[in-house]
């Protein structure tokens, strides 16, 4: 059973121009809460829950569900394949430290009619501005009927120092790989023991993916280990290439160090 439909907070009495509102839900809260744009520099993703409620029927076109992230800490609902595989994307981005989806809706009068947008995700980005996101297939980008909506986003954030953008997937090859890599995401139990031998064999100098895992230990251990480390940005490898025993493999600089 669908559950009823919270109702938002009433809008601001209308000035005749574009009065833009946030309409955002604190952790815990069961109904939405109402500020001025500004709000969006100051939100933790860990203190929000999603905007919008995430539709379920029989028959739906969209691939819905919960994605496990290891940098929001939490699962988070997805509306699409695509937006899955944004966050697989986000949690393999190093310049990203965590994000939240469906993370506040955007309201704003224009010519005497109210109009709401909720954008995919909320992204911090330490020593960046914060990016605000919608996630959707290139050619859908210039689509007239969402161009309401996506210049409103800009014409509200860009003024307080928020960035927003769409996002649409890179070449298959690097999908393919980071969707790979991202069942590694996680240390896999018990083989600490084999990353410093990775590592100082890849400091000596590069290697194929299936030379440095043979020459580091049993294969079937060192593999995992191999990508939680590609996963950690600690391996350096060339993703726009299909992952293969052949892959080339450095090692790749801390931040800090020299390359």
């Amino acid at each position: 059973m669908t559950a009823p439909r919270q109702p938002s907070p009433p809008p601001p009495p209308s000035t005749g121009k574009q009065d833009f509102s946030v309409l955002y839900r604190p952790a815990g809260a069961k109904t939405l809460s109402r500020s001025e744009p500004h709000l969006l520099r100051s939100l933790l993703p860990f203190d929000l829950q999603p905007a919008r409620d995430i539709p379920n029927y029989h028959g739906q076109s969209h691939r819905i569900g919960w994605y496990a992230s290891t940098k929001a800490g939490a699962h988070l609902r997805f509306e699409s394949g695509l937006e899955r595989l944004r966050m697989q994307f986000l949690d393999f981005d190093p310049s990203v430290s965590t994000f939240a989806a469906q993370p506040f809706t955007l309201e704003w009068s224009e010519d005497g009619q109210v109009y709401r947008y909720t954008p995919d995700l909320l992204i911090i980005r330490p020593g960046r501005p914060r990016l605000v996101e919608d996630v959707k297939p290139a050619v859908f980008h210039d689509s007239p009927r969402l161009k309401r909506a996506f210049d409103a986003a800009r014409e509200a954030l860009t003024p307080i120092g928020v960035d927003f953008q769409l996002w649409a997937p890179p070449p298959p090859a690097v999908v393919r790989n980071v969707q790979y890599l991202a069942g590694y995401r996680r240390m896999p139990h018990g083989l600490h023991t084999y990353l410093e031998p990775v590592l100082a064999a890849l400091r000596e100098r590069p290697h194929t993916l299936a030379e440095l895992a043979a020459r580091t230990g049993p294969p079937a251990l060192t593999r995992p280990t191999i990508y939680y480390l590609i996963w950690q940005h600690r391996i350096h490898l060339d993703l726009t290439q299909p992952l293969s025993h052949t892959t080339r493999l450095a090692a790749a600089p801390l931040p800090g160090e020299a390359a």
